[in-house]
Order: C-alpha cells, then structure tokens, then sequence
C-alpha cells in the first residue's frame, strides 16, 4: 500500500454500501450462467470483478481509494487480515493474476478456473457484507453515543 497504489480520503460509508451492492448485482447476474469453456473467460472477469468491488467497499469505509489491482490485496492483508486468511488472500491474488492475462493477453481462462471463482466470490461477497453489517452497527452505535454526549455536555453547563 505504500507504493503510490492506494489514496487516503475521506471515509464514505454511502460509497461502501453502493460498491457492495454494485459487487452483488454482477455476482448474482452471473452466478447460475452455465459456464463452458467458450464463455470462461468473460464470466470469471465478472465474477473477479464482482470480488473487487466488494474489497473496494471495504477500503471506502476506511477513507482509501485504489489505483491498482494489487492494492486492493494489500488493503486486506494490511487491515483485514485477521478476516481473511492467507489462503483466501492468495486466492484473490490468483485470480488477479488470471484476470489481467486474460483482459490483456487474451489468455483463455479455463472453465475449472471459472467455477472455482464463482465459489469464492460465493463465500467472500456473503463474508464481505457481514463485516458491512458490523461495521454499520459500530457507526451507528458510535453515533448514538456522540449524540448521548453532546446531550450531556449541554445539559451539564445548563
């Protein structure tokens, strides 16, 4: 993350949450398309994509922008990694990899590769929105005692 890849701004809870969804409207758009080897390809770029928006929205709740693929890894062995474990990492990573050969190589993805991001995308997207859900309680529940204590500062000085 320290090589210029990723941006520190300002968190953007309402990013998170569009980003998220924008990743589970393409997951759910391509998840029970049968995959053969002809359509491999454009449906792992999907679906890769799909896990990559949903990281994105991970990096949109702590105020950091991406400009590369690798940093969108980064950002999660560097705060999430706790969540994720090295072989999920490296997984992603993977079809990282893949993906940028098949988009810029036109290297054929195989329809083995295929499935086997759909059912990662699976788990991590469902995985993902849980840690929205907690993160959106935390915020909430933080809000609340900010509001609690302005509340009683007010009411002290009076």
């Amino acid at each position: 993350m320290d090589k210029g890849h990723v941006k520190k701004g300002t968190k953007n809870p309402g990013e998170a949450k569009s980003l998220l969804g924008k990743s589970e409207t393409r997951f759910n758009y391509f998840k029970d398309k049968e995959i053969t080897e002809k359509d491999a390809s454009i449906i792992f770029e999907n679906l890769y994509g799909a896990i990559r928006e949903a990281t994105q929205s991970l990096m949109s709740f702590k105020g950091y922008k991406p400009y590369s693929h690798e940093a969108t890894i980064s950002f999660l062995k560097e705060f999430y990694s706790k969540k994720f474990s090295e072989e999920e990492l490296n997984k992603f990573d993977r079809f990282r990899i893949l993906r940028s050969d098949s988009e810029y190589r036109a290297v054929p993805v195989t329809k083995e590769d295929a499935e086997s991001c759909l059912e990662f995308a699976k788990t991590f997207i469902k995985k993902v929105k849980l840690m929205h859900n907690t993160i959106e309680e935390t915020n909430g529940e933080n809000k609340e005692n900010l509001k609690k204590e302005s509340k009683n500062k007010k009411t002290k000085k009076n």
